[in-house]
């Protein structure tokens, strides 16, 4: 009787072992593309890289429930939609990904080895082909899933050369490194290269921490050299019919268009250039567009029924 309850013990340790390194879903974003962001919740150990000086770090795994992964996983994934590059959780895809244009964030408890922050990365690390990861610490952030990801998208944002978007005064002095959108108190938006916890964050373009006299455009510098990830092909989304923005007409001087509800919107040039900004109200809706009589522009959109990014031959 003995012997069989010491089997039975093994065996429900064994199952417990298994469902504790199959609770990470395998999810990605855009299978079609060979560039890729690697999301490791599984715990790591990682040696050889800048991060060593004090030696070896062994990372415990993040510890976040299936659902939560699958969440912040989609809310990552969402901020890439515009450009050719797979958001990953499965590491095979990772390895067979080019080592050139691949990076892994590494989801842990704690930075107790670096000190007190919600993550770090590499500038640039994308491309330098030597597997340097980057990292997100998640006590500091109280493991809120929406901090985590946003936390996440801001360091495989400088993964991928991106510096700080920041607040200058009139005479190019630095306010602050880290813009939270307090340069307009009325809107809702703040950069993801900033500080995007506390608004609506999404890429912008705007004067990095290396000086005003510099111009950041964060989706041209993620699609362009040297990561030379590009736009998608089709840079659309299926759309539901509560969460529809139709293009009615165009012509080289606006887009007149049809919004099922209340949205906020962007135009972009398919270099990433932002071209203008504003909201959609339900019903009819016009954008001017003089300043792009021709070339393919890029209309993204969100809302309370979600968010979609439609290409346009203009």
């Amino acid at each position: 009787m003995k012997k069989n309850s010491i089997h039975i013990i093994a065996l429900l340790m064994l199952l417990i072992h298994v469902n504790v390194f199959a609770q990470t879903p395998i999810l990605n974003s855009y299978t079609p593309a060979s560039a890729t962001v690697y999301l490791d919740f599984d715990g790591a150990e990682v040696d050889g890289t800048i991060w060593n000086e004090q030696g070896k770090i062994v990372a415990a795994p993040s510890g976040l429930s299936p659902a939560s992964v699958t969440w912040i996983h989609k809310m990552i994934a969402e901020h890439f939609k515009l450009f050719n590059l797979n958001i990953t959780t499965d590491p095979a895809v990772y390895e067979r990904a080019p080592v050139h244009q691949r990076t892994r964030i590494i989801f842990t408890p704690n930075g107790s080895w670096y000190g007190p922050a919600s993550g770090v990365s590499a500038i640039g690390s994308f491309v330098w082909g030597d597997d340097t990861p980057a990292w997100v610490f998640m006590d500091p952030l109280s493991n809120n899933a929406s901090f985590i990801a946003a936390a996440a998208t801001h360091q495989i944002g400088h993964t991928l050369g991106l510096q700080h978007q920041s607040v200058y005064d009139s005479y190019g002095s630095m306010i602050t490194e880290l813009s939270g959108g307090e340069s307009n108190i009325f809107s809702n938006q703040a950069p993801l290269m900033g500080i995007p916890f506390y608004k609506q964050a999404d890429w912008k373009n705007g004067h990095p921490s290396t000086g005003v006299q510099n111009v950041q455009s964060d989706t041209a510098s993620i699609a362009g050299a040297p990561n030379y990830i590009g736009y998608r092909k089709n840079a659309e989304e299926t759309i539901s019919p509560h969460n529809s923005v139709k293009i009615e007409r165009q012509d080289p001087s606006y887009l007149s268009l049809i919004s099922s509800g209340d949205y906020s919107f962007r135009l972009f040039d398919i270099s990433g250039r932002l071209l203008t900004q504003g909201m959609l109200k339900p019903g009819f809706n016009e954008i001017r567009t003089s300043f792009a009589s021709s070339g393919v522009l890029v209309l993204q959109w969100s809302g309370e029924f979600g968010s979609a990014t439609q290409k346009i031959i203009h």
